[in-house]
């Protein structure tokens, strides 16, 4: 497909509600279009495209060893953290494979908006992290799929804290 092929799909509909698109490679920008009124200053929900990258993030750092794979548990990178509020010995046998399927046993679910784990009620939190760890359990094994911002985010602070490199 050319970018103009592209640049037509996407105004066409074919791709749903696409706002914009940049492709860089080399640190040389291939491909940056704009399908919305504001342009390049506007703001975008890049929620899904941020499960996308965190999950390439943690595959590298699993790649370079900083992590030993998507089995290994989560808590021990974010040995900081206080104690959290629901203590649960199922929550340090969650491991990085159950946040990049976004199946850990948590109670978040941001389809739900009774669920404690809510996008929305942790938005006012300072630390998204230390939230995440707070919550109560659902149930374990998980092996039903709930989107959840939470878990990104927390996939999110593992990789730079496995490899000791900002992202």
């Amino acid at each position: 497909m050319t970018a103009e092929d592209l640049t037509a799909a996407i105004r066409a509909g074919s791709f749903g509600d696409v706002t914009s698109v940049v492709a860089w490679r080399g640190g040389e920008t291939l491909y940056e279009q704009y399908f919305d009124n504001v342009g390049a200053g506007g703001l975008r929900n890049t929620r899904s495209a941020t499960k996308t990258v965190t999950g390439m993030l943690v595959g590298l750092a699993i790649d370079a060893g900083a992590i030993d794979g998507v089995g290994a548990r989560v808590r021990p990178f974010f040995s900081d953290l206080r104690g959290p509020l629901n203590p649960d010995p199922r929550k340090d046998e969650i491991t990085v494979e159950d946040l990049l399927t976004m199946s850990s046993c948590l109670e978040c679910d941001d389809w739900n908006t009774f669920s404690a784990g809510n996008e929305e009620r942790m938005y006012p939190v300072e630390d998204w992290v230390q939230f995440t760890f707070d919550l109560p359990i659902r149930g374990f094994p998980s092996w039903e799929t709930r989107p959840s911002t939470l878990r990104t985010d927390v996939r999110s602070a593992t990789a730079p804290r496995a490899s000791s490199r900002s992202v």
